[in-house]
C-alpha cells in the first residue's frame, strides 16, 4: 500500500532554520528533543540528547550543547517504555516495541508542489530505526510528520494502536522548504499517544532522587559522549536541567558501535566516527 497525494503549489518561500539557531554540531542532527533554552539573547544553551549505538551491553549517548554557554546537566537510566516513538530528527524515526507494522506519512517537495505519501515500513521487535534515505518508497528528502505502529492487522492509516507525530515537524519544514506549507499545530508538543488518544506524562518513572543523578558538563558548541548500563536490552536515558526533564531518549540497540566501548556507567567516551542519527536536514 501506498499513497501520494499532491496538496499545494509552492509560491515563494522565505530563508528559515530550524529553531534554536544555527548548529555548530554536524554530529548530531536536530531532532524532536526539547531544548533547555532558546533565548539567543541569554546566551542561552540549546541541548539534544541522541542515542548513538550500543556495544555489549553498553549504549552510549551523546549530549550537545549549541549554546554559548556551558551547561551543567544531569541524567538518569531508567528502564525504557514497552512502547514508544522517538522523532529522532526530521527523518528519522526510532519505535520501540512489538509491532506488526508500522506506517510513516512524510511530505516533500516534487516540480515545485508540496507531496504527502503514506507508507508502510515493516515490523519492529524490540528496537527499529526507520530512516526515509533508506527506504525506496519513501523519496529521500521527505520530512516524517506522523508515525503509526500497529500490534495487529488490519494496517490501516488512522488506526495505529500507537501514534506520534514529529514535535519539530513545523521547523523541519522550513529547513527543507523554507517556510511551513503544511500546519498541524504539534510542532514543540509531546505527541506520542495510544490509540485513545491520552498523551504519555512526564517525567517517566516520578522525580528524580538527588542520588540517583548523574552529572554531565558540556562545553558550548560541543558534543559530549557517555556510557550506560544496558546488560539486559534497550535502555531509556532521561536529561534534566535544574531538576527539569528535558527529554527522554531510549538506546539505539539496533546500531553496533563502530569500535568496541570499554568504559563505566558514566565515563565520558570520545564520539562514535558516525552512527545513525548524523544527518541534518536541509544540509
Amino acid at each position: 500500500m501506498r499513497t501520494v497525494t499532491v496538496t499545494a503549489t509552492v509560491i515563494g518561500g522565505a530563508s528559515g532554520s530550524v529553531a534554536g539557531g544555527g548548529r555548530p554540531n554536524a554530529a548530531v542532527p536536530d531532532g524532536g528533543d526539547e531544548p533547555a533554552c532558546t533565548d539567543p539573547e541569554s546566551g542561552a544553551v540549546d541541548v539534544r540528547l541522541v542515542p548513538a549505538c550500543v556495544d555489549d551491553g553498553t549504549a552510549v549517548f551523546c549530549a550537545s550543547n549549541d549554546g554559548s554557554r556551558p551547561v551543567s546537566l544531569e541524567w538518569r537510566a531508567l528502564a525504557p517504555p514497552a512502547e514508544r516513538i522517538e522523532f529522532v530528527d526530521c527523518r528519522t524515526v526510532r519505535v520501540v516495541g512489538e509491532f506488526e507494522d508500522v506506517i510513516l506519512e512524510a511530505t516533500f517537495l516534487s516540480g515545485g508542489e508540496i507531496g504527502n505519501v503514506i507508507e508502510p515500513v515493516g515490523g519492529v521487535d524490540g528496537v527499529r530505526t526507520f530512516d526515509v534515505s533508506e527506504l525506496e518508497s519513501i523519496p529521500d528528502d521527505a520530512i516524517v510528520g506522523t508515525a503509526e505502529a500497529f500490534r495487529d492487522g488490519p494496517v490501516v492509516p488512522g488506526a495505529g494502536d500507537l501514534t506520534g507525530s514529529n514535535p519539530e515537524f513545523d521547523a523541519c519544514q522550513e529547513a527543507a522548504f523554507g517556510e511551513v506549507l503544511v500546519g498541524d499545530g504539534t510542532d514543540g508538543a509531546d505527541s506520542t499517544s495510544d490509540s485513545d488518544g491520552e498523551e504519555e506524562r512526564e517525567p517517566r518513572g516520578g522525580e528524580p532522587d538527588a542520588d540517583e543523578l548523574e552529572s554531565l558538563t558540556v562545553p558550548a558548541g560541543e558534543t559530549t559522549c557517555f556510557a550506560v548500563d544496558a546488560p539486559d536490552g534497550p535502555v531509556a536515558v532521561q536529561l534534566f536541567r535544574e531538576g527539569n526533564l528535558l527529554v527522554e531518549r531510549t538506546s539505539a540497540a539496533d546500531v553496533a558501535c563502530p569500535r568496541s566501548v570499554s568504559a563505566d556507567s558514566g565515563e565520558v567516551v570520545e564520539p562514535p566516527e558516525a552512527f545513525v542519527d548524523d544527518r541534518r536536514t536541509g544540509e
